[in-house]
């Protein structure tokens, strides 16, 4: 069986914090999964690391995995400052609490069990699949934000 998998995540929010969004596109074979979700307030870099979780999630343990993204924070951070962050108990170089360690966690586990090539990739530079990416999540961003308003 064949358990090679290239995924692509990015996230959006107005305003930083604002409503925001997160999307990631899931490539197995020939097969294509688009996946995204909104929240109503929340950081671009909550929504970049709550993509990689749920494409994570989606993948089986054991798979090889080529994840890809824009965000420099999600790609240097699984590739060399978690490891960091949690032996000094989850604080950045700061000596502050680290934001959202809880999706770092989940990151790390997820991580544990899979073969994960965490790669950048230029955010905007016409990759056709990462912009797919980057409008989904734009896209359930302005979800959320319609939402919001409809709400008020």
């Amino acid at each position: 069986m064949n358990k090679q998998f290239f995924i692509f995540t990015d996230g959006s929010a107005f305003g930083n914090p604002g409503p925001a969004g997160w999307a990631a596109i899931l490539i197995h074979g020939t097969r294509r999964q688009e996946i995204a979700g909104s929240v109503p307030w929340s950081t671009v870099s909550e929504m970049e690391l709550r993509a990689a979780v749920e494409a994570l999630r989606r993948t089986p343990v054991g798979a090889k995995i080529q994840l890809r993204s824009d965000s420099e924070l999600l790609i240097q951070g699984m590739r060399f400052r978690v490891f960091r962050w949690k032996r000094f108990g989850w604080r950045n170089s700061r000596g502050f609490g680290l934001q959202h360690r809880d999706l770092w966690r989940e990151l790390l586990l997820l991580n544990a069990d899979r073969m994960i090539r965490w790669q950048w990739v230029k955010g905007h530079s016409g990759h056709p699949i990462q912009s797919r990416a980057d409008a989904l999540a734009y896209q359930a961003a302005r979800t959320a934000a319609v939402q919001e308003q409809i709400a008020a």
